[in-house]
């Protein structure tokens, strides 16, 4: 009997404003994330496959892949909301309430497969992403490749934006700052969290 594969003909709470069920599960995948020293690292193997698949999909200018992880656990009723800031570039987030955010203002930003679908566990402010240049294959191809090698607790999809170079993440008390490597100075290094797929070219 041959496999079934999953059909995903749209980018769900991508390019869709997010609703009320989109911010409570939000905030109950981000509870359930390891913390990032906790999981194993990403076989070179995976992040050529998936670089291959992001620029064939032209995918990669505004996706990248990211190392699922939380830090904390954040109170019933709040999300993980992002801001970013230039000179220097930096993104700030911190855990907001629901009840503060104009859904109309916030979109996902990077998002695991959970409960059936894509699930946004940490947000940001600003403009819906324009994807219109995103092949309509890729979804179905990113989904399905993770689900193949059992990488949906490992391996999420993010909405580029904040910055096109190095960056660290600072860990703070319910909030995280990821800013340029070069102004992370005295601190611990973490790991990289794939942010982007550096891979240009023909595939």
């Amino acid at each position: 009997m041959a496999a079934q594969v999953a059909k995903y003909s749209v980018l769900p709470r991508i390019d869709m404003a997010l609703e009320m069920q989109d911010f409570r599960a939000s905030g109950e995948l981000y509870n359930t994330l390891l913390d990032d020293s906790d999981q194993p690292p990403v076989s070179e193997e995976h992040i050529t496959d998936l670089a291959q698949m992001f620029v064939r999909h032209n995918a990669d200018k505004v996706l990248g892949i990211h190392l699922i992880h939380g830090h904390f656990k954040i109170p019933k009723n709040t999300v993980m909301l992002g801001s970013n800031f230039e000179n220097p570039s930096l993104r700030w987030t911190k855990v907001t309430d629901i009840d503060e955010i104009d859904p109309s203002r916030v979109h996902g930003h990077i998002l695991a497969l959970y409960q059936g679908g894509l699930c946004a566990y940490e947000l940001q402010d600003g403009p819906l992403p324009d994807l219109s240049g995103v092949g309509p294959g890729f979804l179905d191809e990113f989904i399905n490749y993770i689900i193949k090698k059992n990488l949906t607790s490992l391996i999420g999809l993010q909405i580029l934006g904040c910055s096109d170079g190095s960056m660290s993440e600072l860990i703070l008390d319910q909030a995280t700052v990821m800013v340029e490597s070069t102004f992370a100075k005295n601190t611990v290094p973490t790991r990289m969290m794939y942010h982007w797929l550096e891979i240009r070219g023909e595939w």
